[in-house]
This record gives structure tokens, C-alpha cells and sequence, in this order.
């Protein structure tokens, strides 16, 4: 069966089992396209060389039990451009519980990744997560109010079975504002866990990092639309157990951002050991790097966003560009 014809299946299916629960408050339609152009023209070392071409579209339903409580089902639909036999197209489904108020964010499922973990830092999750997995599969909870936004988040790589190991991972992501200023945190535990197969020589991955970063936000108050600026510590931790014990990398990060009408200029610095990052920007496995993004927004309405950036990575072997165009556009309604 064509991934296509399953999509319509299961859209269908969901609709007719929610649409005949006659009790329900409201069922609803959200859709999310994501298309995305990246052409990285990577030289480092431990940098891949690649480009990034083509659409998510990623439709769901939910079923409100009351204001606080849902149901969502759907899928991503992912489609990678110039299509062969050993590039298909992608169907991952969509099912999570959602709990929210105007305090916490609860869910458990398979959830949509970007809807909640769009602003944790490269160097902490990698981009490209978001083309190759858009989903988070595990739980999420979250507390926020006027000034504190605090996330917790666990999610699942990879079942244990007699050729796979277990993976998972646990993060954190928070911001503290006080007026103007900031305190921001991120961290991310990855655990590598053996097989169900003895017989296998594996050994234990554990690895880490932890961003702690205080900045300043004075979008607004000058002529620019934008300006934040922060500066941290970056604490990463690695170890191989019965081959190596814990190693643990410091370094210095700071980030820059400005913003005027269409365009916008952000700046990341890096300064101190090189880092251990299964799961981060592979650009951090060294001890120099700084990212300049030149960008562009053409077109900004409602949902609907436009965007071009031009990126240069600063590291000490070479000089890498990277440009990438994306498109986003949400829209939902109310069915009954």
C-alpha cells in the first residue's frame, strides 16, 4: 500500500471515530507545512557536507473534552525532493494526549517537535532534528507565567531489541525574566544503552551538557524591532563506561541578536573544550567556533512566515556557508 493512500486511511479513520462521540465539546482541524531548502557547504572536520530539500506537512485532529483536556491524531507526511529507492517518503504518525492551561503544558504521546522545543539552542539539540525527526516521543511538562518558563522534556531514540540499543533522552529548557534581563537554562542528558543481546561486545554512553546563560532584552527600546543579547557557560559531560571514566568540557558561549523590520543579524561565540555532542551542532567539537546568520523574512502574515538566512561558520580548519530558505504555515478550525 502507498504511503499516500494510508495517509488518507487514517485521516479518515480519525475523523469518523471522533466524529461520533456525540458528548465531545469541539473537534477540530489543525495543519502545519513546513518546506525547507538548506544547502550547507561544510569543509570541517566532523561536519557533514549535505543538502536539506523538501516539505512536512503535518495534519491532526483533536478532540477537546473539555477547555483544558485533548486528544490530537494525525501525521507527518516527509518528503525529501528528488526521490529514489533509497530516499522515500516518510509517514510518522501523530498521537498524544494534551493537558493545558494558562499555567502548564502537559503531553504524552507522539507530539510534534517544533511546537515545543523550536528555541533550544544548536549546540543542545541540532536543527536538523527537525527535518529528520519531526516528532518528540515520550512526555512533556512545562510551568509558565508572566515571568518564568520551565520545561521538562523526555525523549525516546530508540527501543531495546537484539540489534538495537535503548536511547533516550532527557532535557530541560527554561528562561527566568526580571524586567529587561534574563536567565536562561538548557540541558540535555543522553543515555546509550546496550541491546537484549548478550553476546554483543556494547558499552554504556552517557553524555551531557548544560547551558547556563544571563542576558539582556531591549527589544523596542532603541530603532531596532529586536535586540537581545547573553552570554553563559557551556558544561558538557561524556563518559564510555568500562572504557573511559567521566570527562567533562567547559567553555564560554554568548549569543547576539538584532532585528529591523525584515531583516535580522544573530552572532554565537564559542570559546574553550571541545565538545562531545551526539545530539548537538557537530560544530562544537572544537575549541573555537562562531556562527554569523545574515537573514531575510520576505513575507510575514498570520501563520504564514517566509524565511532566508545566510550562515558562516568561523572554525579554526576552515570557513563553512550554509543558506536556507523556509516556510512555515499553520492554520486550524473548528469541525463541530
Amino acid at each position: 500500500m502507498k504511503q499516500s493512500t494510508r495517509i488518507i486511511i487514517i485521516l479518515t479513520l480519525l475523523y469518523c471515530s471522533v466524529a461520533s462521540v456525540s458528548n465531545a465539546q469541539q473537534i477540530g482541524l489543525e495543519v502545519d507545512f513546513f518546506g525547507y531548502a538548506d544547502n550547507r557547504e561544510y569543509k570541517s572536520i566532523y561536519t557533514e557536507d549535505k543538502t536539506f530539500f523538501g516539505a512536512i506537512l503535518s495534519p491532526k485532529l483533536y478532540f477537546a473534552l473539555d477547555s483544558n483536556h485533548r486528544v490530537y491524531g494525525g501525521v507527518h507526511y516527509n518528503q525529501d525532493f528528488g526521490m529514489h529507492s533509497e530516499n522515500k517518503e516518510r509517514v510518522s504518525p501523530i498521537a498524544y494526549y494534551n493537558f493545558k492551561n494558562k499555567n502548564i503544558d502537559f503531553a504524552l504521546g507522539l507530539m510534534p517537535r517544533h511546537e515545543r522545543l523550536a528555541d533550544v539552542p544548536r549546540m543542545v539539540l541540532a536543527d536538523t532534528f527537525m527535518y529528520d525527526r519531526p516528532n518528540i516521543e515520550g512526555m512533556y511538562f512545562s510551568f509558565h507565567n508572566q515571568h518564568i518558563k520551565q520545561a521538562i522534556y523526555i525523549d525516546w531514540l530508540s527501543k531495546q531489541s537484539p540489534q538495537h540499543r535503548e536511547r533516550f533522552v532527557v532535557g530541560l529548557s527554561g528562561k527566568y525574566t526580571f524586567g529587561n534581563f534574563y536567565l536562561a537554562d538548557d540541558a540535555l542528558l543522553y543515555h546509550n544503552a546496550l541491546t537484549s543481546n548478550a553476546e554483543i561486545e556494547d558499552h554504556i554512553q552517557d553524555n551531557g551538557i548544560v547551558l547556563l546563560r544571563a542576558g539582556a532584552d531591549w527589544s523596542r527600546k532603541t530603532f531596532l524591532d529586536s535586540l537581545t543579547i547573553d552570554a553563559g557557560m557551556a558544561i558538557g559531560f561524556d563518559r564510555v563506561r568500562t572504557e573511559y571514566d567521566l570527562r567533562v568540557a567547559r567553555g564560554f558561549i554568548s549569543n547576539i541578536y538584532l532585528g529591523y523590520k525584515q531583516f535580522f543579524l544573530g552572532n554565537t561565540l564559542y570559546l574553550g573544550d571541545a565538545q562531545n555532542l551526539p545530539n548537538g551542532d557537530s560544530f562544537y567539537q572544537r575549541e573555537t567556533y562562531n556562527r554569523l546568520d545574515l537573514g531575510w523574512t520576505p513575507f510575514r502574515k498570520g501563520n504564514l512566515e517566509g524565511k532566508f538566512t545566510a550562515s558562516f561558520h568561523f572554525a579554526p580548519d576552515q570557513v563553512s556557508n550554509q543558506q536556507a530558505f523556509t516556510l512555515r504555515y499553520r492554520f486550524g478550525k473548528s469541525l463541530l
